[in-house]
């Protein structure tokens, strides 16, 4: 590379796909410095310059604040510390994707119903929903199943991703009941007909129809006083509810 180039601001924003006011603004606050020829008035960069600025910019992608980037990545070697604002950053991105998974899940529940039930009434939900952790998810990890069936749960959901993925439909379908159960929907109707319905297709989703399959989910909730509270509260006051539209649906003989 030639250290020797030089670049003005309008170079540098083509260069690095970013715009002239964002670069400006990084000088303005001393995080990328232009070099000033104060006999010329001009403002020029270097190329230790364009790949301060890729830096800056990549880290920005993630989410990392320009605080952080300016006082402990840029022009960094310490790769100690870079990987662990890098780790923080992650973290705080799970966090925000759990808070984005939850008001999915809360949207849903309570669009199912609305679809269905035309006097429903938004408020005893709206008061759950308000206190609802986004973070519940990780507790689970503090639960010890024997040898079988966590090999069993590690074989159906190999990944993470898939472990998540599956908390957030069980949690949506928990919302959807109790928003049905605030509202006295019966158990023997159209709408609990749907929902019985709903249920038996994500058990059969999650289970296979396996019975070693079932008997870890059976475990699960043999050790459903170490859920988290919110999740065992919820899944208490809407139990009745979805064995009672499982059974309905199961008499109507289409399961």
């Amino acid at each position: 590379m030639n250290e020797k180039r030089l670049y003005s601001v309008g170079e540098l924003a083509v260069l690095s796909g970013t715009t002239i006011r964002t670069i400006q603004y990084y000088d303005k606050i001393n995080l990328l410095k232009a070099k000033r020829d104060e006999s010329r008035n001009l403002r020029y960069y270097t190329q230790a310059d364009l790949l301060t600025l890729q830096q800056i910019l990549f880290y920005k992608k993630l989410g990392v604040s320009l605080k952080d980037i300016k006082k402990y990545l840029v022009n960094t070697k310490n790769l100690s510390e870079i990987k662990e604002i890098l780790k923080k950053q992650s973290e705080i991105l799970f966090q925000k994707e759990m808070e984005i998974k939850m008001n999915i899940a809360i949207i849903e529940a309570i669009v199912a119903t609305l679809d269905t039930d035309n006097n429903y009434d938004l408020e005893p939900m709206m008061k759950i929903a308000l206190g609802l952790n986004k973070q519940s998810i990780l507790d689970y990890t503090n639960i010890e199943f024997d040898q079988k069936t966590s090999e069993k749960f590690e074989e159906k959901y190999p990944n993470y991703n898939d472990v998540i993925e599956f908390y957030w439909q069980w949690k949506q379908l928990i919302l959807e009941a109790t928003s049905y159960k605030l509202n006295n929907t019966p158990y023997q109707s159209d709408i609990g007909y749907q929902f019985g319905k709903k249920w038996a297709e994500f058990v059969k989703n999650a289970t296979g129809d396996d019975p070693e399959m079932i008997a870890a989910f059976e475990k699960g909730l043999e050790q459903s006083h170490q859920w988290p509270e919110e999740d065992l509260f919820l899944y208490n006051f809407c139990n009745d509810f979805i064995e009672g539209t499982h059974n309905y649906y199961c008499k109507k003989g289409d399961a």
